[in-house]
């Protein structure tokens, strides 16, 4: 949820939600728990007040994410991660535990202003909170163009969130917010979620239908669907 960005253009792929003609998009957030997952369990948003612990409900709190309860493992390993990367400002955001809105909104301003130094069009980017990246290719660019364009745009935003420790902060603050108990969710479920955000699969998708087409290469499996960049992409972005 992949390394970590999905990258599509719309008219390279007949997926559904592909909209706006010429628009890329790169999707952190919807990802983050599938990522999150490899450092260990999938978890979630919890309360900072230690009495709130094993509790149901959300970890998000008025200041942000509160990590320290449910995601002490993931949270030591992140910060053990980052500053063997050299990621100070990311370990300086986890130094208590908790990832507030106004660090991530600084966070995202780092990753703009790196984009903005490889020469991309920052009035022209839009991002949501936990990383959700959208953005336009130039004005006039042909389709191929605009193919071309996205390639750089994709690999970097990778770059540059990567760069300040960007995408571990939206991985654990995403996760946090989609399984707030850190409850151990099934990975496949967290996938098809993935997948539903990314327009490749209805609502309706379950467990059942994904081993149904992981084993018959169907659905999301179809060889003929992934030969799509814009699909495939999305598709491993999602794990």
């Amino acid at each position: 949820m992949h390394d970590s960005c999905s990258f599509g253009i719309p008219g390279a792929s007949d997926t559904p939600g592909a909209s706006g003609v010429g628009r890329a998009w790169l999707t952190a957030a919807c990802v983050a728990a599938v990522m999150l997952c490899t450092l260990t369990a999938c978890a979630g948003p919890s309360s900072g007040d230690p009495d709130s612990e094993g509790t149901e409900g959300t970890m998000e709190t008025a200041g942000g994410y509160d990590l320290n309860a449910h995601y002490a493992a993931e949270l030591r390993q992140a910060r053990r991660t980052l500053q063997d990367d050299g990621a100070d400002f990311a370990v300086g955001i986890l130094e208590d535990g908790v990832i507030t809105q106004s660090e991530l909104a600084e966070l995202n301003d780092h990753v703009l202003q790196c984009l903005g130094d490889l020469g991309h069009d920052t009035d022209s980017i839009t991002m949501g909170e936990l990383g959700e990246i959208s953005a336009r290719p130039p004005s006039g660019a042909s389709q191929a163009e605009s193919a071309a364009w996205g390639g750089t745009f994709n690999q970097d935003v990778k770059t540059c969130s990567t760069r300040d420790g960007a995408q571990t902060i939206w991985q654990l603050a995403s996760a946090a917010e989609i399984n707030p108990d850190n409850d151990g969710k099934d990975m496949r479920q967290i996938i098809i979620d993935c997948y539903v955000k990314q327009w490749l699969v209805s609502e309706s998708y379950s467990i059942d239908d994904y081993e149904r087409d992981s084993r018959a290469g169907t659905g999301p499996f179809d060889a003929g669907k992934r030969a799509d960049a814009g699909f495939r992409q999305k598709v491993e972005a999602c794990g």
